[in-house]
């Protein structure tokens, strides 16, 4: 079982590479979760996107942003948003829950605690992908994002 570090008083700052945009959420994290669908493996170029999900009323941000309109295989719409000017992802504002936001926990400041709680789309993981014994493991899209809450409530009461 890996080690979950506790996860540390808000805010949760973070940026893209060149310093231009920055963002901070205000409150706790509603979840920690990796994402695994190929989308999600294009748009990183890595093996799956680390996000954490909050509550878009305690995000805020700064600087020049570009919105990436991307319709899922489920039909839902969601705004990928990038720097202007370096291109780094750093955010999604899903279209279906317009009172959630998705950042990307690579572009945090501190990503020491962000271990995920859920895995999603874990059929299309990558060869070598590693599930930790206690996250929740949904083969696609899970029915309800309330799953991926409570699943980060289960194993982050601190």
């Amino acid at each position: 079982m890996v080690a979950r570090p506790p996860v540390p008083p808000p805010p949760h700052k973070g940026g893209c590479l060149c310093g231009a945009a920055r963002f901070s959420l205000s409150a706790r994290p509603l979840a920690v979760n990796a994402c695994h669908c190929n989308a999600c493996k294009k748009l990183t170029g890595a093996t799956n996107l680390l996000m954490l999900l909050g509550e878009r009323a305690a995000f805020s941000f700064t600087g020049d942003v570009e919105r990436y309109r991307r319709r899922a295989d489920s039909g839902r719409e969601i705004d990928v948003v990038r720097c202007a000017n370096c291109g780094v992802r750093m955010w999604h504002e899903p279209l279906s829950a317009p009172d959630l936001v998705f950042i990307a926990a690579g572009t945090l400041d501190d990503t020491s605690w962000a271990v995920p709680a859920s895995h999603i789309w874990a059929a299309n993981a990558s060869a070598g992908v590693v599930f930790q014994d206690d996250a929740l493991v949904v083969p696609g899209q899970p029915a309800r994002r309330e799953d991926l809450m409570e699943a980060f409530a289960r194993l982050y009461a601190n």
